[in-house]
């Protein structure tokens, strides 16, 4: 068991403002769409949002990671400047190194998005040396 302070009932809002835009755009061929915030883009919010809100709770050594999502992109919203997204993420369950969040993303207009979202607490040594060996498997191929 991995001493941590994670607990249920965590939640915190992450907001991300101005500069929502991505790395992604859109991929189509209408460009008046270039400005509607992607589904990619709102994982990447999520992600991040995570991300700072679990692995400060955790002893050193220790990172979250992205295992599931489950996401529905329910509005569109814009990336123009001075538009911003809250996240709201609750911790609703942990068992073992599982941690199960609740997820929604808002603009200044309503919901945009609401979902679930499953990240594994892991070491991160032992994550990297998982990842060389797998990476080496397949250089002998």
């Amino acid at each position: 068991m991995i001493d941590h302070k994670i607990t249920v009932g965590l939640s915190s809002i992450y907001k991300k403002e101005d500069n929502i835009r991505g790395t992604y755009a859109y991929s189509g061929t209408n460009d008046s769409l270039d400005y509607l915030l992607t589904t990619p883009e709102v994982l990447d919010i999520i992600i991040d949002a995570s991300s700072k809100m679990l692995n400060p709770l955790l002893p050193n050594g220790y990172i979250t990671v992205g295992k599931y999502i489950e996401l529905t992109h329910e509005q569109p919203t814009l990336t123009l400047a001075g538009g911003s997204v809250s996240t709201v993420l609750t911790v609703t369950e942990i068992s073992g190194n599982k941690i199960i969040l609740d997820i929604t993303c808002h603009d200044e207009i309503g919901l945009i998005c609401r979902g679930k979202y499953e990240r594994a607490i892991v070491e991160k040594d032992k994550l990297m040396e998982a990842t060389y060996k797998r990476a080496q498997s397949k250089m002998k191929l």
